[in-house]
């Protein structure tokens, strides 16, 4: 397995792991998500390639064939909290039947990596209460909760 930076050519393998993604969440809160036509639009992925604030990375087991995939972006900037460099970990995903075999872990640690380069004092990351998988890797990779949002339906 081979964890590299996405070029222009991984378009559309990266395309499909996000309309995995994206119907993940779908089916775990119909009531909350809706599915997008254009999960991840070929501008953006495009604008992310050139912008030095971000980290696309993908797993290949294949040299065409993505099995992984990872996204993060430096923040610098905040009104409300104390101005210090942060990564966000925006979207981490594995295709289910890699999974289980190390994938994640090794995507988060070059996240990890990654935002020591930059200078970041802390890696962040949101993620729902129905992935409890997620949730287990988070906090096997020495993540902490760091605030919670509630909900009640009416």
């Amino acid at each position: 397995m081979i964890i590299r930076k996405l070029t222009p050519a991984d378009y559309h393998g990266m395309l499909v792991l996000y309309r995995e993604l994206d119907q993940f969440h779908v089916d775990a809160r119909p009531d909350f998500f809706v599915r997008q036509e254009d999960v991840f639009p070929q501008e953006a992925f495009e604008a992310n390639m050139i912008n030095p604030e971000c980290l696309m990375l993908g797993a290949f087991d294949e040299p065409d064939n993505m099995i992984g995939l990872v996204r993060a972006t430096l923040w610098k900037e905040s009104g409300m909290v104390k101005t210090v460099k942060v990564v966000c970990l925006d979207d981490i995903y594995v295709v289910p039947e890699y999974r289980r075999d190390g994938i994640a872990t090794k995507l988060f640690e070059a996240v990890e990596q990654w935002a020591r380069e930059q200078g970041a004092a802390r890696l962040e990351l949101h993620t729902w209460d129905f992935n409890q998988g997620a949730i287990a890797l988070y906090c096997a990779m020495g993540m902490t909760p760091q605030r919670y949002v509630f909900e009640k339906k009416l």
